[in-house]
C-alpha cells in the first residue's frame, strides 16, 4: 500500500479501490452498500485507517483516544488527497440511493412441520441474557451460560428446574463434559467489542457439593469458540481457541508438550470465530477448518504437516461487510463428502443497513478440496446455525436464526427451519405464533432421550443488559421433535 501510495501513476477511482482495498481485503462492490453508509460511516473510517485525516475530522477523537492500539490506523498518510477523492467519487458514484432489495425467494410457510414450540415458565426474576445452550448427552439435562457469570444446569425431565448455579469468571460460550462431573468451560470476558484480555478457560471438577476450578488458560481476548482434539498424535487432548478479540485477536493452538501446553499461533487477525477439526485430506491426522470474520472474511484450511506445522490454503474468500457469522462441514447431497455451510448476517459495525447477500449458503465440495456455491436463501441478518437431519428421512436439514432481522418482514423470519425435501431442494418454514424474543443462541440435542433432535434457541434482551430485569425469567425455547 505505500509503494502504491508514492506512485505517480494516473489512476482511476475503480483502479485505486482495486489497489487500495484488495491490498488489506476482498474489495467490496459499490453496490454492496447504500450511498449514504459508504459515505457518513465505511469509508471515512477506511480513509482513517490509511492515515488520512482532513478538516472535518477536527474535533472529533483520534483511534487512539478510544483505546485502538498502534498499527491499526496508520501514522503516515498511504493515500494523497487528490487519489482519495478518486476513490470515494467511484464508490459514491455506482452505489445505490437505498440498499438492494432482496432476491426473490421461496416465502416461508408458517409452522415447522414435525415440531412443538414449548416457552418453558420460570418462577424467578432474571435477566434474559442467554450466551451458550448445551444438552448433556447422557441425561438430557441443559446446560446454560448467563452473560452475568454463571452457568445453571436445568432439569429437562422435569420442567427444566434448575439442578445447580456454578458462578464463572466471565460469560460462558463454549463446553466439554469430561468423565464423571468434570467439564472444561470457555468463558467470553466482555461481550462487547473491546480490546481486553478477561477471556479465560477453566477445568471444573465436583467434590461433594462443590466446583473447584483449575484455569488452562488465561488472558484471553474475546474468545468466543474452542475445539478439542488431538492435533500432534500424543495421545493428549489439545484445544484451539478462536479469540475474536476487536481489533485484535488470533486463532491459536495449544499443542501439548512436556510442560502442558505450548501456543501456537495460525492467524494473528481478529474475528476468528469458529474452528473445526476434522482430517480434511483423509491421510490419518486432524486438520483444522477456521471462519475468519471481520474485515478479512474466509474459511480457511490449516494442513497438519506434522511436527506442529500446518500449511494455511483459503477455501472461500468474501467482501468485509459480507457478515460471516457460523459455519458447519456436513454433507448436505448424500454423496459421502462434507459441504460448507455458511451464515452470514452480522450487521454491528459501520454498516447497520439492511444487506440482500446476507442469508444461509451451502457450498459444494467437488471432492478436490474445491468448493462451489450451490444454495442460497436470503435471510436478513442470519447470524447462527444448525444442520442435522431432523426427521430421519436420511438427509440434512436446516435451521437459522437472525440477531439482525428486518422487523417489518411478514411472516416474521429470525428463525427459519429448511426441511431438505430432495436432494439441493429447501422448503423454509417459520414459527406459526413467533414468542417476542431476541435470538442469540441455538443448539441441538436430544433433551428427552428419544432418540431424536430438539432445537433450541437462546433469548438475549437489550433492554436488561444494564437494567434491573422486572419480569420472570424466559432465556430460552424449545422446539420438541415429535418424530417419536
Amino acid at each position: 500500500m505505500y509503494q502504491l501510495s508514492q506512485s505517480d501513476l494516473d489512476l482511476s477511482g475503480e483502479q485505486l479501490a482495486n489497489g487500495y482495498c484488495a491490498a488489506c481485503h476482498l474489495k467490496p462492490e459499490p453496490d454492496a452498500l447504500d450511498r449514504y453508509t459508504w459515505e457518513t460511516s465505511v469509508l471515512p473510517d477506511m480513509r482513517k485507517r490509511m492515515g488520512l485525516y482532513l478538516e472535518e475530522d477536527f474535533g472529533q477523537p483520534l483511534p487512539e483516544d478510544k483505546g485502538v492500539p498502534d498499527g491499526i490506523y496508520s501514522k503516515t498518510e498511504l493515500i494523497s488527497r487528490e487519489n482519495w477523492a478518486k476513490l470515494l467519487a467511484y464508490y459514491l458514484e455506482n452505489a445505490p440511493e437505498q440498499p438492494l432489495p432482496q432476491a426473490d425467494k421461496q416465502t416461508p410457510k408458517q409452522g415447522i412441520p414435525g415440531f412443538e414450540l414449548e416457552v418453558p415458565e420460570f418462577p424467578m426474576v432474571r435477566a434474559d441474557l442467554t450466551t451458550m445452550l448445551k444438552v448433556h448427552p447422557p441425561t438430557g439435562d441443559l446446560w446454560l451460560g448467563h452473560r452475568f457469570r454463571a452457568l445453571y444446569i436445568l432439569d429437562s425431565k422435569n420442567g427444566f428446574k434448575q439442578l445447580d448455579s456454578i458462578p464463572t469468571p466471565v460469560a460462558p460460550v463454549e463446553l466439554k463434559w469430561g468423565e464423571d462431573d468434570s467439564f472444561k468451560l470457555l468463558s467470553m470476558g466482555l461481550m462487547d467489542p473491546a480490546n481486553d484480555s478477561l477471556g479465560v478457560i477453566q477445568s471444573y471438577s465436583k467434590t461433594g457439593e462443590t466446583w473447584s476450578t483449575i484455569p488452562i488458560q488465561e488472558k484471553l481476548s474475546r474468545p468466543v469458540h474452542v475445539e478439542f482434539a488431538d492435533w500432534n498424535g500424543d495421545g493428549k487432548e489439545e484445544h484451539l481457541i478462536s479469540d475474536f478479540g476487536n481489533h485484535v485477536g488470533r486463532l491459536s493452538l495449544y499443542l501439548s508438550d512436556s510442560a502442558g501446553f505450548k501456543e501456537k499461533i495460525l492467524k494473528k487477525d481478529p474475528g476468528a470465530r469458529r474452528s473445526i477439526a476434522v482430517d480434511f485430506d483423509q491421510d490419518g491426522d486432524m486438520d483444522i477448518l477456521a471462519l475468519m470474520t471481520q474485515a478479512r472474511e474466509a474459511i480457511l484450511l490449516f494442513e497438519n504437516q506434522g511436527k506442529g506445522q500446518f500449511r494455511e490454503r483459503t477455501l472461500l474468500a468474501f467482501q468485509p461487510a459480507f457478515g460471516s457469522s457460523d459455519f458447519r462441514y456436513e454433507d448436505m447431497t448424500g454423496d459421502g463428502i462434507p459441504d460448507l455451510i455458511l451464515v452470514n448476517g452480522d450487521n454491528a459495525d459501520l454498516s447497520q443497513v439492511l444487506k440482500n447477500f446476507h442469508g444461509v449458503r451451502i457450498f459444494e465440495n467437488d471432492g478436490s478440496g474445491g468448493f462451489e456455491e450451490s444454495w442460497f436463501y436470503p435471510m436478513h441478518g442470519a447470524s447462527g446455525l444448525e444442520a442435522g437431519d431432523f426427521d430421519q428421512d436420511g438427509k440434512t436439514d436446516l435451521v437459522a436464526i437472525s440477531f439482525f432481522p428486518d422487523k417489518n418482514q411478514a411472516p416474521k423470519q429470525n428463525l427459519i427451519y429448511f426441511r431438505q425435501a430432495s436432494k439441493g431442494d429447501f422448503e423454509p418454514f417459520v414459527l406459526a405464533k413467533s414468542p417476542d424474543f431476541h435470538w442469540l443462541m441455538i443448539s441441538k440435542g436430544d433433551l428427552d432421550l428419544d432418540g431424536d433432535d430438539d432445537i433450541l434457541v437462546g433469548t438475549f434482551a437489550f433492554d436488561q443488559l444494564y437494567a434491573a430485569p422486572t419480569q420472570t425469567w424466559s432465556p430460552f425455547i424449545v422446539l420438541r421433535n415429535k418424530l417419536r
